[in-house]
């Protein structure tokens, strides 16, 4: 079944400063089609999004990066949390880091589930990973699945809702 975290949307006031930025410090391998893996990841996300009478997200490619950047952490540093314990960062603030401008940040992480069908079935089965999917105010998404560590695939969702 693997693991997964939720992180409700709010706000960080912390700015981090440019040169404390977060980096994969190690490899982090890609999958075959990765890309394809996350449109189906979006595909299923903008599905239950029409089911509950909300409007389909976007992929950002800021926020695919930064999703990319902290699946490659984790699987560098050995951890898996919303909280990165070598820099103290949180979503928040790898958004400000990755100069991604938002109103509210929200963050899905799983790791171990082999396919986007896996991976989307325990996000809506737990309430606060089902209440961010489901969140109005997301508009834009960045998605990211690797390969490596512990868990052998990582799985990042970061919705965004942006400042302008």
């Amino acid at each position: 079944m693997g693991l997964f975290l939720g992180l409700l949307p709010g706000c960080f006031l912390e700015t981090p400063a440019a040169d404390e930025t977060a980096k994969a410090t190690g490899d982090c391998d890609v999958p075959a089609d990765p890309e394809r893996l996350a449109d189906q990841v979006l595909q299923l996300v903008n599905l239950e999004r029409a089911d509950a009478d909300l409007p389909p997200v976007v992929r950002n490619p800021l926020l695919d990066k930064i999703a990319e950047d902290y699946a490659c952490r984790m699987i560098a540093d050995d951890f898996f949390d919303h909280l990165d314990p070598v820099t103290g960062y949180g979503p928040g603030d790898r958004a400000i880091a990755g100069k991604y401008s938002f109103f509210a940040i929200g963050e899905n992480l799983a790791a171990g589930q082999e396919t986007p069908g896996e991976v989307m079935k325990v996000w809506m089965e737990s309430p606060s990973h089902r209440a961010i999917i489901l969140d109005e105010k997301w508009t834009e998404l960045g998605l990211s699945v690797r390969l490596g560590g512990q868990y052998d695939i990582y799985w990042v969702q970061e919705f965004g809702a942006p400042a302008n």
